[in-house]
């Protein structure tokens, strides 16, 4: 092995999977060192989402006592495949459930379990708890933001805020410098946030309504998170048949088939339904969980979350 050349030697550690990958640390230094390099996490997600068409599904319950698990695919399939229980990302209560979730990319999941944030890639079972952060003393406020990855810096960075009196205060989280740093306060006035971050294109995005003079306008405020700068702009309202809180909340697209014909859609956080592009049929999935539940896609990735 030490007579391959470098780049022979990481494509063929790339196309390990992650589990693979972690037992093969303890073969060597040399290994270890490869393995833990950045270049390489990067160019096995690469591979990942390049040529692995159905990622794997997380099922996280919104019921405590129930377990998380994950599914797979496929788009010729009337029912899902194998189900495997996930190990809990820490051990000590409050357990994972959907509404801990603050938002995922790239195999990563952060989440807010009410005293602080914490990363997590399943792949790998890693879990990072991130230090406290500026908002900690405010236990019992609601916390808004997300997560995302910032292509220009090569970081990832979580975005949070807490309404204060009559404005928001904001802060984020960078994963490469393990720090905290502040962001430009928001205006309050008449702006209550709808959703946790949609992260797309270098920016989070959040569905807002605001309303000014009994008058209420829905809006979609975006954060890129290279300039680190907000921009607000209305939302088309109506491109939605329904009311857009439906439309927004009940029906949430997460694969696309190989042939591109069928769409996989998590509908009422309790039902998996393929959806037919063309003839606009529905092709009904078992319910993978009696309660109700809220789904990750995630990607393979052997990102080590700094430590």
């Amino acid at each position: 092995m030490r007579d391959l050349p470098a780049e022979v030697f990481m494509d063929i550690f790339a196309r390990l999977s992650p589990k693979d990958l972690v037992r093969s640390t303890c073969v060597s230094k040399e290994w270890k060192a490869t393995i833990e390099d950045p270049q390489l996490a990067k160019s096995h997600l690469q591979r990942s989402i390049k040529t692995k068409s159905h990622p794997t599904i997380l099922i996280i319950s919104s019921n405590p006592i129930v377990n998380c698990f994950s599914l797979n695919f496929s788009d010729t399939d009337t029912t899902y495949g194998k189900r495997l229980i996930i190990e809990q990302p820490w051990q000590h209560p409050p357990r994972l459930t959907c509404d801990k979730i603050f938002g995922y990319f790239n195999g990563l999941v952060c989440m807010h379990d009410g005293a602080g944030f914490g990363l997590w890639n399943p792949s790998i079972q890693k879990f990072k708890r991130i230090h406290s952060s500026p908002f900690s003393m405010f236990r019992f406020a609601k916390i808004h933001g997300g997560f995302g990855y910032d292509s220009v810096n090569v970081d990832y960075k979580l975005v949070s805020f807490v309404h204060l009196n009559t404005f928001c205060a904001v802060h984020s989280y960078s994963l490469k410098s393990g720090a905290w740093k502040s962001i430009q306060d928001l205006p309050l006035k008449g702006l209550v946030f709808d959703s946790q971050g949609v992260f797309l294109q270098r920016a989070l995005h959040w569905l807002t309504l605001q309303e000014t003079d009994g008058e209420r306008m829905l809006n979609i405020l975006t954060f890129d998170l290279a300039s680190e700068e907000f921009c607000k702009f209305p939302l088309p309202v109506h491109i939605f048949p329904a009311p857009i809180s439906d439309q927004v909340h009940n029906c949430k697209p997460l694969l696309l088939s190989s042939c591109g014909k069928m769409v996989l859609l998590e509908e009422n956080y309790s039902r998996l339904v393929w959806y037919d592009l063309h003839n606009g049929t529905r092709k009904m999935f078992q319910s993978p969980m009696a309660q109700s539940f809220s789904t990750i896609i995630c990607e393979e990735s052997i990102h080590l979350l700094g430590s």
